[in-house]
Order: C-alpha cells, then sequence, then structure tokens
C-alpha cells in the first residue's frame, strides 16, 4: 500500500503538510497514484488532448501522435521531444527550404573551386592584367590581319565586277568559273565578317571576364589570412 502522508508525523515525504496548498497537494497525490498505477513502465508521455488539456499517461492513443509529445522518465526528466506531423503546406515549404540549402552548398563548394584555381593562376592582380593584355593584344592581332584579309577579298570582288560588267558591254559572255569566283569571294568576304564580328565581341567579353576575376584577385588577397 503506498502511502503519501504519514499521519502520525503529518509529513509527505518528508514536507510538513501544512506546508503544502491543498491544490498542491491533490495534484501531488494524482501524480504518486499514476506512478503507482504503473509499477513497470519506464517511461511517461505527455501530450495534449483534443481540449487543449496536458496529459499525462503511459501511453500516447493513436489519434494524438500527429500533434506530438513529450517522453519523461519516472522522475520527470524529459527524455525525448517528439515533434508535431507537418502538414502538406509546411512539408512542401520545408523540402524548398532543402533544396534551396542544397543549391547554395553547391554553389559555395563551386565558388570556392574556382577561387583555388582563380588563385593557382594569377599570384597577383598585377599576373591577371598581363595576361588579359596579352590576350587583347592576340585578338586585336588577329583581327587586324581579318580586316586586311577582307578588304583584298572585296577589292578582288570589285576588280572582278568591273571587268564582268565591262565584258558584257562589249558583248561578251560571262563565264560559268567566273560566276562561280565571284560566287566564292562573296562568301568568303561574308565568314572574314562573321570572324571578325565574333572577334569583336570576344574583345568586349574578355574585358569584362578579366575584370571580374581581377576584382575576385585582389579580394581573395585582402581576405587571406596574415602568416
Amino acid at each position: 500500500m503506498l502511502k503519501t502522508i504519514s499521519p502520525a508525523r503529518r509529513h509527505w515525504f518528508g514536507i510538513a503538510a501544512a506546508t503544502v496548498n491543498a491544490l498542491a497537494f491533490a495534484r501531488i497525490n494524482m501524480l504518486v497514484l499514476v506512478l503507482a498505477a504503473m509499477p513497470a513502465a519506464a517511461e511517461l508521455y505527455k501530450y495534449k488532448n483534443e481540449d487543449g488539456v496536458t496529459v499525462l499517461d503511459s501511453h500516447v492513443p493513436a489519434r494524438y501522435v500527429k500533434d506530438g509529445y513529450t517522453i519523461l522518465s519516472l522522475d520527470g526528466r524529459v527524455l525525448e521531444v517528439v515533434e508535431r506531423a507537418l502538414n502538406e503546406g509546411e512539408i512542401r515549404a520545408r523540402d524548398l527550404a532543402r533544396a534551396a540549402d542544397a543549391i547554395r552548398d553547391r554553389e559555395g563548394r563551386e565558388r570556392q573551386l574556382a577561387d583555388q584555381r582563380l588563385l593557382q593562376i594569377y599570384g597577383t592582380p598585377e599576373d591577371v592584367l598581363r595576361a588579359r593584355d596579352t590576350k587583347l593584344v592576340s585578338v586585336r592581332g588577329f583581327i587586324a590581319a581579318s580586316e586586311t584579309n577582307l578588304q583584298r577579298l572585296q577589292l578582288q570582288k570589285q576588280t572582278m565586277a568591273v571587268e564582268l560588267a565591262d565584258l558584257e558591254r562589249r558583248g561578251g559572255q560571262v563565264a560559268a568559273e567566273h560566276i562561280e569566283y565571284m560566287r566564292d569571294l562573296a562568301l568568303r568576304i561574308r565568314q572574314s565578317e562573321r570572324e571578325i564580328n565574333e572577334k569583336r565581341r570576344e574583345l568586349i567579353q574578355l574585358g569584362e571576364t578579366y575584370a571580374v576575376d581581377l576584382q575576385r584577385v585582389r579580394e581573395l588577397l585582402e581576405n587571406a589570412p596574415r602568416s
């Protein structure tokens, strides 16, 4: 038989009954009775029922599991907190947040690798400027040579057109190979113009790319640990 109060000493587990108010006394006795009714239980479960009342029991009814609960030891220590189940909207939001975190992590790793490669190529900002200038000189040289070749092709086409027009005025017949030659010149001129335009765009892109690299190298070197 479990006793909560000693009639002789008027103590409740060593506490003077006079110092325990009636409400607290009743609640404590209820807890003791619950513990006494569950001698084989190793844990207690705390949850809220549909009325929002906190319940302490030896198990959690299935209908309350989704709302979450707390597992306690018999002496009242919290062993585990089981969170409530997420609804569909919360699950979608959680999955989106996880996906966004994964993207940020991947981008961070890629940025770190890119920074490592950048510092392997360029030890100082001046290295970036030298590489940029070397590349720009090369591309500009290609453009200059291509423009010279383009002018030569255009002059050949213009000269041939004048000669063929003069031949027709004199009543001569334009040969098939002359027509084919003019077509070939036209194709080569268009090809040369495309290459020049592509290289001009490349000049702009190179300037932008090296500007980004230059800025990043400066940032990395400025933020590098001082030895």
